[in-house]
This record gives C-alpha cells, sequence and structure tokens, in this order.
C-alpha cells in the first residue's frame, strides 16, 4: 500500500516485466481482429461491387425496353448499340421467342403473334450473367 501513497506505480514483488508468454497472447489477439476487420472489409467491397454490376444491368436492360418500347411492332429490333449506349465491359443479348398460343388470357387476340423479348445482360469476357429480364409484347 506504500506505494499508492506515493502516487507512482510500481510492479508487485517478484515482477520485473511484461513475459514473453504474454506479448505472444497480445500480438494473437491483434491478429484476429486485424483479420476479422479485413475480412469484414473484403466481403463488403465484393457486395458493392456486385450490386453496382446489378444496378448497372438494370438500367441498361429498362433502358432497351423503353426503346423498344417507342418502335413500331416487328418480329427483330436493332442492336441495342444503335438505341443506347453500352458500357465496354458489358454484353448485351437480345432474343427474341414468338408464340401464337396465347390461350384465354388474350381472348380474341389469340391468334395475334405474343412475342417475348429476353435482354441478358454479362460482363465482357467473363461470360458471366449479371442480369436477365424478360417482357411481353403483342400485335393489336
Amino acid at each position: 500500500m506504500r506505494w499508492l501513497r506515493k502516487g507512482k506505480l510500481r510492479l508487485p514483488r517478484g515482477q520485473r516485466g511484461i513475459s514473453l508468454l504474454e506479448v505472444l497472447i497480445a500480438v494473437a489477439i491483434m491478429a484476429a481482429i486485424g483479420v476479422s476487420l479485413l475480412t469484414a472489409l473484403d466481403t463488403n467491397a465484393r457486395a458493392t461491387r456486385q450490386l453496382d454490376e446489378k444496378v448497372v444491368a438494370t438500367n441498361l436492360a429498362t433502358a432497351y425496353f423503353e426503346a423498344i418500347k417507342a418502335l413500331p411492332y416487328a418480329e427483330t429490333y436493332p442492336e441495342p448499340e444503335d438505341l443506347i449506349t453500352i458500357p465496354p465491359q458489358y454484353d448485351v443479348n437480345i432474343r427474341t421467342d414468338f408464340s401464337t398460343d396465347a390461350g384465354e388470357i388474350w381472348g380474341e387476340y389469340a391468334d395475334n403473334a405474343l412475342q417475348k423479348i429476353t435482354i441478358s445482360i454479362s460482363r465482357e469476357g467473363e461470360g458471366r450473367s449479371v442480369l436477365s429480364m424478360c417482357t411481353f409484347r403483342a400485335d393489336f
């Protein structure tokens, strides 16, 4: 208790400093915290990159659908590059399927051609699909 009265902090008797084992345990704890932090940052960066890809792909598909909506009904539509600007790292593929079997849903229009327009957006060079959307169009 004498060391408290003097206002100086002293180590208890028989202990001259920090042992190597204590230092190693402290370094291991700090390393575990550091690895956890780096893993969290990497996961966040990947999720942000994927979200950005999806947003760009959704905007591309929506722009092309809007451009098609402004065009008259046709069996084929212009290539996407002719209607919208596509970023260089993306590929856009358009597929148009036709059906004359509209069933009871279309009633009197069942004989008209029903178009299914599918837009697939992928990363250029990777071939990895980012987004695929479809819409239907009928010639009334």
